[in-house]
């Protein structure tokens, strides 16, 4: 068979990209939950936390050490 000759019709090309799509989906899902349960210990620690509190935690709010200028009186 030529190349020319592998011609996928438009059925095809729409289940590839559905399959692939929904593929994609469930990593992205997977990996979401993965990297929440190595942030916080556990899946559930962290749902009970947002429903106790109406606001998650705000970690990147916390001061950071600055570095003053020195100023010279001359």
């Amino acid at each position: 068979m030529q190349p020319f000759e592998m011609v996928m019709n438009p059925k095809q090309v729409f289940l590839s990209v559905l399959i692939f799509g929904v593929a994609g989906l469930l990593l992205f899902m997977y990996l979401q939950v993965w990297i929440e349960e190595q942030h916080t210990g556990r899946v559930e620690k962290r749902r009970e936390q947002k429903v106790t509190s109406g606001w998650g935690p705000m970690k990147y709010l916390q001061p950071v050490p600055r570095i003053k200028p020195q100023v010279s009186h001359a």
